[in-house]
């Protein structure tokens, strides 16, 4: 993946390894709805979307991936960056003044006086970028502080969990359709290039609310480290789930401080998917039914808590980060690593320990075999990027500089943003830029926040991960199974989800320790229903029906 010295870059780009899977639920549910109230109702309650028509995709052409995007999604990859980047924007996007953004800031960067990135990146925006940021924890409080004021910045970056999105949204921010809707992209070619699905999510009130920060498409898979399996004689193309079972069994030498596994929430899904538990929701005739409510889900369940009592997993797995995880694959500690789609960043870390290193993926097979499970989608998108309510030539003013900053991988503007001034933030190794210790602290001004080009696969002096990555992805994307709310909203699920998940969580996690038996996953389940669910549910099926889609 296209890395970057800062975590959130790590995200847009997919080299997140284990943090990826709490972003996109975040990001779960999409769009319309109302922010309190029955179905669809309150201020800015949901209207029909069916006549919303999102922006058309037009991808980029003036690069030749090394390794094509596919039609099912598989990102292009590219095994080095272009010598001699090409400009793809023509003339300057701002007027001069300032264009002020509101986004997350994890890492100051060195203030502008002293920051060449950032005068740069001035220079060639044609006005000052100024940002105000907050870190991850602390955003959403930033932000609601932000709203209760009058002056707002140009743009914002709008979480999913915003409480009363659709009516906020409605109230203060631009509706583009008349901008971005269907071929009037074309005026944003960096915006038209960004995939169909990622909009999906920026669609409120019967309107395009937002720009959409990309990611990729696939939400949960497995890499393993290839090398260390094969030397034991073993084999990463398993056919069944008891092929899978029995390979976990064969890699965990606790008694050596070596197990097969790192994440076992995520291997908890993984085992759903052979299973044939759905991704999320089912939808059958309007009808949602979580996957909670799966019988097979207290089959995985079980065969999970069997794995952590044969210690197939880290016995620190619940509670180490995403860094020590990423330090387990690399020495050895554990061999699989369950999680997000793009692991280049764990692959380069298990390289720089052992040049022989090499990560593949697992492709999950149906439990009792017949061929490859089904792989689960997210809904591709990080964020979205708000426009405070301004006069038609400054909104378009502000999709001009946006329209910049997404400039596609490969281009002069793409490495400008990413990298920085050449020879100061960064230098060559053969074409590819790798920033100098400055450029490592210059270019943290936190634009990936802002406006994101699309995910590529890149993985700068190692055109072998690249390939791995990408092939994997194209492989998972054979079988893929759509998020299933991409589009869709829920008032319940917006304000109360992300709890009732935690509790439920919380309970997987009690059964595979062996704190709970089995069979209290069905006293959970039925809490979850009262306590939410089924409101949730029944906001879903009504936000489907007025999208005309069923």
């Amino acid at each position: 993946m296209d890395h970057s010295p800062v975590p959130r870059r790590q995200v847009i780009k997919g080299a997140l390894g284990f943090a990826a899977l709490g972003a996109l639920a975040a990001c779960g549910s999409g769009s319309g709805g109302g922010p309190g109230g029955g179905p669809g109702s309150g201020p800015g309650a949901q209207t029909s979307r069916a006549a919303v028509r999102l922006p058309d995709h037009l991808p980029y052409t003036g690069l030749e991936p090394d390794l094509p995007g596919t039609p099912e999604g598989a990102l292009p990859a590219f095994f080095a960056y272009p010598a001699d980047p090409v400009r793809f924007t023509t003339g300057t996007p701002a007027r001069g003044g300032t264009i002020h953004a509101l986004c997350t800031m994890n890492t100051p960067p060195t203030p502008l006086p002293g920051n060449r990135y950032w005068q740069a990146l001035n220079t060639a925006l044609g006005a000052e970028l100024k940002v105000t940021g907050a870190p991850t924890a602390d955003y959403v409080n930033k932000f609601q502080t932000l709203m209760a004021g009058g002056d707002l910045p140009d743009t914002m970056e709008v979480r999913a969990n915003t409480p009363q999105l659709p009516g906020l949204l409605e109230a203060r921010f631009q509706e583009l359709s008349e901008f971005v809707s269907g071929d009037r992209i074309k005026d944003y070619p960096g915006l038209a290039n960004i995939p169909t699905v990622s909009w999906q999510s920026t669609v409120y009130n019967g309107g395009i609310y937002g720009i959409p920060i990309h990611l990729p498409a696939v939400r949960l898979a497995a890499s393993a480290r290839a090398d260390l399996i094969a030397a034991k004689g073993l084999d990463l193309d398993v056919k069944t789930g008891a092929e899978f079972l029995e390979l976990c069994r064969a890699l965990s030498e606790p008694a050596a401080n070596k197990w097969a596994i790192d994440e076992p929430l995520s291997t908890l899904e993984y085992v759903g998917s052979m299973l044939g538990i759905a991704n999320n929701w089912r939808v059958e005739g309007g009808r949602f039914t979580k996957n909670y409510e799966d019988p097979r889900f207290a089959k995985a369940l079980e065969l999970v808590a069997r794995m952590w009592a044969e210690q197939a997993f880290h016995p620190d797995a619940f509670t180490a980060t995403g860094a020590q995880k990423v330090a387990w694959m690399s020495s050895g500690a554990t061999k699989i690593h369950i999680g997000a789609s793009t692991w280049s960043n764990i692959a380069v870390a298990a390289r720089a320990a052992d040049p022989k290193a090499e990560i593949k993926a697992i492709a999950a097979p149906k439990f009792d075999g017949g061929g490859q499970a089904a792989t689960y989608l997210g809904p591709a998108v990080f964020s979205i990027t708000g426009l405070k309510k301004a006069p038609k030539e400054r909104i378009q003013e502000v999709l001009r500089v946006l329209d910049w900053l997404v400039s596609p991988f490969g281009t002069a503007e793409h490495r400008q943003r990413v990298y920085g001034v050449k020879d100061w933030d960064f230098t060559l190794k053969g074409s590819d830029p790798l920033h100098t210790d400055v450029g490592k602290s210059e270019t943290t001004v936190p634009t990936l926040y802002i406006a994101a080009s699309p995910v590529v696969h890149y993985t700068p002096g190692f055109p072998d991960i690249t390939r791995n990555e990408y092939e994997a992805e194209k492989t998972a994307l054979a079988t893929r199974e759509a998020w299933p709310t991409g589009g869709l909203y829920s008032p319940t699920d917006q304000a109360q989800g992300a709890a009732l998940d935690k509790r439920m969580k919380d309970l997987q996690a009690d059964i595979i320790q062996g704190r709970k038996p089995v069979s209290a996953w069905a006293e959970g389940v039925a809490a979850w229903r009262s306590g939410g669910g089924d409101r949730i549910r029944a906001e879903y099926a009504d936000s489907l029906q007025k999208t005309g889609r069923n």
